[in-house]
């Protein structure tokens, strides 16, 4: 193998690095096969957590030439009754076996002050952490809102 080639017999996978500088490799990418809705291009993400943005989350597109970069929170953090009723044929796709390897967040607009910020309970976002793969799902709830505050 060629040295100019980037990898070496023994190595680990050489991280790529998203748009924002954030090294990533393969196995962390979760795919959602029929992309976002207003970003059906984008399909390959990955999650980050940086500490000092708990609760917070970001989900960053790591498709070539794509810049798109979501906060996310897992809803009942500040929801403790969130509770978005879903047909199981919508969750089908995602092959889920087992509740426990299904993760749940919801998009988030940051605002300042924080207290001004909102998340989407609309569209919640299904993830199954065994086979990698997301998608969101358009809820229709009067008792939910597309722009929720996180802090009351």
């Amino acid at each position: 193998m060629d040295l100019a080639e980037g990898t070496l017999i023994g190595m680990k996978e050489t991280p790529n690095i998203t748009s924002s500088g954030v090294p990533w490799t393969e196995d962390q990418v979760i795919r959602f096969p029929g992309g976002l809705p207003g970003f059906e291009n984008a399909r390959k993400f990955i999650i980050m957590s940086v500490p000092e943005h708990q609760p917070f989350h970001w989900m960053e597109c790591v498709d070539e030439g794509n810049t798109i970069r979501f906060a996310v929170i897992n809803p009942l953090s500040f929801r403790p009754d969130y509770q978005p009723k879903i047909k199981k044929e919508e969750l089908a796709s995602l092959e889920i076996q087992d509740p426990k390897e299904l993760l749940l967040y919801v998009i988030v607009t940051l605002r300042t002050p924080l207290m001004e910020s909102t998340a989407n309970l609309m569209g919640p976002l299904f993830i199954n952490i065994r086979e990698k793969v997301g998608k969101q799902i358009i809820i229709e709830n009067d008792a939910y809102s597309l722009r929720e505050r996180i802090i009351p």
